[in-house]
């Protein structure tokens, strides 16, 4: 069974890798990356349209680079979003009895189970989706983190051989993983706001030190000045030294 956790930080290094790469990784390097966990072929073709798609927004996100604000913070839908829904259009239509055959051959062990029933499940990420899209939030990045809440899923469903309801384990799974993407991108941007509003704080107290004493403030005197902790400031110090080099 893959280790969740350690799939997860690898396929967010990877990402991160071909974010900064100057030329484009093939698919024998990216996989390289997964060697050790002895992926199915359904599971690399995921890890690849995952990285695909992830690599298309960053190009869209360049190409976008002049739009305004507020532009910025609304939901689109981007062409990566508009890709995925084509995607699905052409996804066949599978009925109840059909839905429970695929079921039932996963939970016996039949990996060639995972493809249909990872295809017409990507019509539920989706809709799941589409209830936590926010401002700041695109669509595509909680598609993104269902997708491969999917197939892990899948994968530690296969071959179980126990009684399961697949469909209910599959869209725990994919909720539980957009649920806690958004949360987590909640709390960052929260604590951004915290710190610009810190670092706005520091900016002023110095001003305004500095024209009362005619020199440069002491960690002390912005300390009794702002009522934080030398301990903080000094590190907001070192933050703004390191952004001006």
């Amino acid at each position: 069974m893959i280790d969740q956790q350690a799939f997860m930080e690898t396929l967010q290094s990877v990402a991160e890798i071909m974010r900064t790469a100057e030329t484009p990784m093939t698919e024998e390097e990216i996989l390289g990356y997964f060697k050790d966990m002895e992926l199915s072929d359904a599971q690399k073709n995921m890890v690849m349209d995952y990285l695909n798609n992830v690599e298309n927004q960053a190009e869209e996100e360049t190409t976008d680079g002049g739009q305004t604000e507020s532009e910025s913070e609304m939901p689109v839908e981007s062409k990566v979003y508009q890709m995925y829904l084509e995607d699905l259009a052409g996804i066949p239509e599978y009925n109840e009895e059909e839905r429970i055959t695929f079921y039932k051959a996963l939970l016996a062990g039949d990996e060639k189970a995972i493809e249909p029933i990872s295809m017409f499940s990507l019509r539920n990420v989706l809709k799941i989706a589409d209830k936590y899209i926010e401002p700041k939030l695109l669509v595509e990045d909680l598609v993104q983190e269902g997708n491969v809440a999917l197939f892990l899923k899948l994968s530690e469903l296969c071959g179980c051989r126990q009684s399961y309801d697949v469909e209910q384990e599959l869209e725990n799974a994919i909720e539980q993983a957009i649920v806690a993407y958004a949360s987590k991108m909640s709390n960052e941007r929260e604590q951004e706001s915290t710190l610009v509003g810190k670092l706005s704080l520091v900016h002023e107290a110095k001003k305004l030190l500095a024209e009362e004493n005619g020199t440069e403030p002491t960690i002390a005197e912005l300390a009794a000045y702002t009522k934080m902790d030398e301990e903080e400031l000094q590190e907001l110090e070192d933050l703004i030294k390191r952004n001006n080099k």
